[in-house]
């Protein structure tokens, strides 16, 4: 077989790019001695695209019956005949490694019977005669990531990878190594439906427009782009499914969120001009307008004291509060660190306010005390926030209730720099109240304690005394330097 030696990436449509990926394809997939005739037969039009783009990291499928098992275990074997080259195809649990219909079983079907290649069984590896290997693994824990610690991959496949978490699959990159000169280039890749654990950093890393990484490719594959399954039959057997299932598994909609309690449509956004908020409700004109620096405000902070990259986030939240008992989020900080380093970034959240937020609210609970008592410390002006026992649904009831009504008001895409307005809004659109299946809840539980904070009331002891833009036009002159509003969301 020829070996095709790997370039630096070329414009996608150029003569030369189209060149070279038909002569990956050609080298590593069509002259491959141990790829059966069958399986190249038939080679699907977005298998190809995916096999012949030689990208770093690249997602493929996002629906069901687009081929997607298939498509991984021909990455796989792509370089097999290259001495020392190693490929890992990874599935979440042993279980989905060891079923029938597993791209284990696929692996045995094309290649126990080939009289060159060895398989060991006790470590699910298949040697070829070049020594190079196929190994098929699982990591059903977070720390099970660290069994690959002394691999050296040019390849490695995550099948279905919104079953894995983000630190899981980023680990991975950390073990893939080639020697100087080689020709086998390093690569990612991964395959997967909708939905899962993952879905939401899946989605922001490959589909999200505005989120996703320009070195990640995503390649989709549905089952109208897959001939060789009985494609009627198919969706006859999706049909049994519930619609947020079949959405999900037929028409690959990253956006359907089943039990989702807080819907995008209730969120109106607001919009700045200048020194004031401007909030107009969709399908209106009545526009209302508001001196940022002089409606009251508050800031809510979920901590969670961990550095861990799969722990959970400190969210903090500046609010403001309208005179029609509405609730405006200003800016937002969502991080990851460990106790002492908490407080520090929440006060220079409420530093950047200019200190306005005269109340500093904080899940003062269990650990997340000792994040309270370092507060008070400090010029901020901290206040204990206690959970009550309640679960997380239970105490988010309130905040939903305000969005269902269009009472919470975010900011427009990319008004405010530097909030993590898109990764907030994904885990709360995505929040079902399940702790099994919620992935992260800090962000609801910011907008929980805002709702019952707003609610406490009366407003008056939540912060200054609020001026409509009408009422305060008279004064707009005086205290000049308190309130001047920052451009763009940046005091």
């Amino acid at each position: 077989m020829t070996t095709v030696t790997a370039s630096p990436t070329e414009s996608t449509n150029s003569p030369a790019s189209l060149a070279r990926r038909k002569a990956v394809l050609q080298a590593t997939v069509l002259e491959n001695p141990y790829i059966p005739d069958r399986v190249k037969n038939g080679l699907t039009r977005r298998q190809a695209e995916f096999l012949s783009d030689e990208s770093r990291e690249i997602l493929f499928g996002g629906a069901a019956g687009g081929g997607k098992s298939v498509g991984m275990l021909l990455a796989a074997a792509q370089y097999v005949t290259e001495f020392r080259y190693a490929a890992l195809i990874l599935r979440r649990t042993f279980k989905q490694l060891s079923k029938s219909d597993s791209i284990l079983a696929l692996a045995k079907d094309w290649w126990l019977s080939d009289p060159r290649i060895r398989y060991n069984a006790d470590v699910y590896t298949f040697t070829f005669p070049a020594g190079s290997v196929v190994e098929f693994g699982h990591m059903e824990h977070e720390d099970a990531k660290y069994n690959y610690q002394g691999g050296a991959y040019r390849f490695v496949g995550f099948d279905e990878l919104t079953q894995f978490t983000e630190p899981m699959y980023t680990f991975l990159f950390s073990r893939q190594r080639r020697e100087v000169g080689s020709r086998v280039p390093l690569r990612m890749r991964a395959t997967s439906n909708p939905g899962g654990t993952g879905h939401d950093f899946v989605r922001r890393r490959f589909i999200d427009p505005r989120t996703r990484d320009p070195r990640a490719v995503f390649i989709p594959a549905k089952l109208s782009d897959n001939p060789n399954l009985d494609q009627d039959s198919y969706i006859e057997s999706l049909s049994f499914l519930d619609p947020l299932t079949r959405a999900q598994m037929l028409a690959g909609d990253w956006n359907a969120v089943e039990g989702g309690r807080f819907k995008k449509e209730w969120f109106p956004r607001y919009h700045l001009r200048g020194d004031h908020l401007v909030l107009v409700r969709p399908g209106e004109t009545r526009e209302r307008t508001y001196h940022v620096w002089r409606l009251p405000m508050f800031l809510a902070c979920d901590p969670a004291a961990s550095a861990k990259v799969s722990a959970d986030f400190t969210v903090a939240g500046v609010w403001a509060t309208t005179p029609e008992n509405e609730l405006v989020l200003l800016d937002a900080d969502r991080f990851q660190l460990a106790l002492p380093d908490i407080v520090p970034r929440v006060e220079a959240l409420w530093n950047k306010w200019r200190r306005h937020p005269n109340g500093v609210w904080i899940e003062a609970v269990a650990a997340n005390n000792g994040v309270y008592e370092l507060a008070a410390r400090t010029r901020m002006p901290a206040r204990r926030l206690d959970p009550l026992g309640q679960d997380k649904l239970v105490r988010a009831t309130q905040a939903i209730n305000y969005a269902a009504t269009g009472r919470i008001w975010l900011p427009a895409p990319g008004l405010v720099s530097g909030m993590p307005l898109s990764e907030m809004e994904s885990e709360l659109y995505r929040f079902t109240g399940d702790e099994k299946r919620d992935a992260h809840d800090d962000v609801v539980d910011v907008f929980s304690y805002a709702a019952r904070v707003l609610a406490s009331g009366p407003r008056g002891n939540l912060a200054r005394r609020s001026h409509s833009y009408s009422e305060a036009r008279d004064d707009r002159a005086g205290n000049a330097d308190r309130h001047h509003a920052p451009a763009h969301g940046h005091p």
